[in-house]
């Protein structure tokens, strides 16, 4: 089944994903998806279905801090998915594109 994504390679559908959508999509922009990766991705899918949009960085690490550790921080998030975390972090979720990112 073709999956359909936008010109930036954003997922049209969010709830057309896949962890198979995530592998595939974590392959071509070079990263390999461990437990850490895996935990993100459900968290920010978990904070898009509780708000109704990707978080950019600042309101994903408040959030990671609440939901996995008071110690999360932006190089932890850039460590698991470098360059623009929170929109790397969305188009391997399979989430929209986060609002005030590039």
């Amino acid at each position: 089944m073709l999956i359909e994504r936008d010109a930036q390679g954003y997922l049209h559908d969010p709830d057309a994903w896949t962890w198979d959508f995530s592998e595939r999509v974590a392959l071509e922009l070079g990263l390999e998806l461990h437990d850490e990766h895996r935990q993100l991705i459900e968290l920010v899918r978990r904070f898009y279905r509780q708000f109704g949009y990707a978080p950019s960085s600042r309101p994903l690490i408040r959030y990671a801090q609440q939901e996995l550790s008071p110690s999360f921080d932006s190089l932890i998030l850039a460590q698991h998915f470098p360059g623009r975390s929170a929109s790397l972090l969305a188009k391997v979720a399979g989430l929209p594109k986060p609002p005030h990112c590039l």
